[in-house]
């Protein structure tokens, strides 16, 4: 039987090169540059490209005239032929020169541009460029992948926009290249109002969602040419180019302002969001990025300081006060000028911060994070101490990213059933250091890996290498703790505890009980809300000297006269003494009385009494409810 034979090379000839050079891709030309004559070699491999054949005329001219090279790599190309032909001093009678690229060559199908790597060996006569030979190799796989990683590196992976050393760069370069003469445009720093309370009542995944809409309304706000990115939490920065009206400028920012403009609600909570803008303009505040920064960030602090929700547009004056030129912030954070300010001065940072937003609960909330920063703690809390369950739980807390929270409903108790029961024996371990101290009450422990091995698996869970925690009293009642955490052994300063102890006092007589109040305030209004839409008469009197001091609106829609400080037999049924049945003296303890009283105009009201656990000016109320 006959077998057909194959030739095995035996060494490198013609056609393996061919072979390889076919397998990584790669196309051969041969450019004389005296006839200006380029000639391709293994065109199976340019076929790829939008070549024309293996020979191609007058090529320093087709190359650049037919868009055979992106737009952009032109200027490789002629900057690759005059130094060429640059003037040499050269005599050698062959001279050759080894001269890389990456450049794009157009595809086949005319629809886009190829990456591809060029390797050229330059022959020289007498100083003249005589022949150029070469090899292209397409990259384009690798160039892509290049791109992603730089894209990923300059992208924030949340909003897709520039992230801050991408947008710092992007921004820095056009301005190098703009003319104070000739180009106008402004920074803008756009900053979100009100995010923390919504990333801590909804969730950091809600508080995400709420960054990507807010990215994405900026976004769609401005146009592709102009320069966008994110630079912080709630921060983003943006670049508006051809800016010669401020007018347009503004109604921008107008647009954006009244898009962000939302409320937040899930049924039990409901929080305001909103957004406040800093503008400079280029180059009547600034040529480069950093002062055109520092001057938006004024703007935005006067932003924020003036009712937020709005922009302002940076204006010289804005630095006349020494004050806020001792304090300008670092323009490369806005927290830093804020972590200044509190550390130079912590109670005067509270109580202005206390003043300004008129909230006990962002005051603590900031305030937290702000001791967490300055003092690199792990975790800062607040805990409510509870004296019918003998118990603490967590109101306030803010982590560092190492952190570990003490929230039970952060945590999914089919994967951790023993969470509760972990983080009883944690306060175990704490409350079991308290001892009264030169600062108050405290519990210090620099290294909770020596204390009692009970401990060791709370301890383990929630990262506690070392804690400060000192009670918070108001009067003769302890109503919580406030604390500082670290993962690692800390030996904590006198500074540390003389702060701990102070901000706990803060907390006990000023922010705590305040808190209190706006939040008993805010459940009134909404038991107000119930009260008034019921049909029946509602009223609370004071029993010492039976006037109202609460009234629904059925109550005030009856009456056609209001006398305010008469008793209620008075000011209701027009009487000189207490109605028949009344039962402020029936009620003596807190029972509930149900009768028909003729009290309204003759006719039987179906009525029923309690008294109230509350007073007013230390008085007992009685809740009256009557059916007319």
């Amino acid at each position: 039987m006959d077998e057909s034979q194959s030739q095995v090379p035996q060494h490198f000839d013609e056609g393996i090169f061919e072979a390889l050079g076919e397998l990584d891709r790669l196309l051969y030309f041969h450019w004389d540059l005296l006839t200006d004559v380029l000639t391709f070699h293994n065109p199976k491999a340019g076929r790829i490209y939008d070549l024309p054949g293996a020979r191609m005329e007058h090529a320093s001219s087709q190359l650049w005239l037919d868009h055979l090279l992106h737009p952009d790599d032109i200027r490789l190309l002629h900057r690759f032929l005059r130094m060429l032909y640059r003037p040499t001093r050269r005599r050698a009678t062959v001279h050759q020169s080894r001269l890389p690229a990456k450049l794009r060559l157009r595809s086949a199908t005319r629809q886009s541009y190829i990456w591809v790597h060029i390797h050229t060996v330059v022959y020289f006569d007498q100083g003249h460029p005589t022949a150029i030979f070469g090899s292209i190799r397409n990259i384009q796989a690798q160039k892509a992948w290049q791109q992603r990683m730089e894209h990923q590196a300059q992208h924030d992976t949340l909003t897709g926009l520039l992230n801050k050393h991408g947008v710092k760069r992007s921004i820095s370069s056009e301005l190098r290249h703009a003319s104070p003469e000739h180009d106008h445009c402004a920074l803008l720093l756009i900053d979100a109002d009100g995010f923390k309370e919504i990333n801590d009542c909804f969730g950091h995944l809600f508080g995400d969602a709420v960054l990507t809409d807010m990215g994405l309304a900026i976004e769609r706000n401005f146009r592709g040419t102009d320069i966008m990115g994110r630079i912080g939490g709630d921060e983003f920065i943006v670049l508006f180019r051809n800016s010669v009206n401020t007018v347009v400028l503004q109604n921008r920012c107008e647009a954006l302002i009244k898009t962000l403009s939302r409320t937040y609600e899930d049924g039990e909570h409901q929080l305001k969001f909103s957004i406040s803008i800093g503008v400079a303009l280029y180059p009547e505040h600034g040529t480069n990025y950093e002062d055109l920064f520092r001057h938006a960030d004024r703007a935005l602090y006067e932003a924020k300081g003036h009712g937020k929700n709005q922009a302002v547009f940076y204006r010289p004056s804005l630095l006349s006060n020494a004050a806020v030129v001792k304090n300008e912030r670092d323009p490369q954070s806005f927290e830093d000028f804020q972590q200044k300010a509190f550390k130079d001065n912590m109670l005067e940072y509270i109580f202005r911060l206390l003043y300004e937003t008129n909230n006990p609960r962002a005051t603590i909330d900031l305030t937290l994070g702000m001791f967490g920063k300055q003092f690199k703690f792990d975790r800062v809390a607040v805990d409510r101490y509870d004296k019918t369950s003998n118990q603490y739980t967590n109101a306030y807390e803010w982590l560092s990213p190492h952190g570990v929270t003490m929230r039970a409903e952060r945590y999914d108790q089919s994967k951790q059933p023993n969470i509760i029961e972990l983080m009883n024996q944690r306060d175990q371990m704490i409350i079991s250091q308290y001892h009264p101290m030169a600062y108050g009450v405290l519990a210090v422990c620099p290294d909770a890996t020596k204390l009692d091995a009970q401990y060791q698996e709370a301890r383990e869970f929630f990262r506690v290498g070392a804690f400060a925690h000192c009670l918070i009293t108001h009067g003769f009642d302890t109503i919580g703790c406030f604390g500082f955490e670290c993962n690692e052994p800390h030996v904590f300063t006198q500074e540390e505890l003389s702060d701990l102890h102070t901000f706990s006092v803060l907390l006990g007589n000023i922010l705590l009980p305040q808190e209190s109040d706006d939040r008993t305030k805010q459940e009134n209004e909404h038991l107000r809300d119930v009260l008034d839409h019921l049909q029946e008469a509602v009223y609370i009197v004071d029993k010492e000297t039976m006037v109202p001091v609460y009234m629904n609106q059925t109550v005030r829609q009856t009456l056609s006269y209001t006398f305010s400080g008469e008793p209620c037999y008075k000011r209701f049924h027009r009487r000189s003494t207490l109605c028949e049945h009344c039962p402020v003296h029936q009620l003596t303890g807190y029972e509930y009385i149900e009768k028909n009283m003729n009290n309204w105009g003759g006719v039987p009201a179906y009525t029923r009494a309690c008294n109230l656990t509350w007073k007013v000016n230390n008085h007992p109320l009685m809740l009256m409810i009557q059916k007319l």
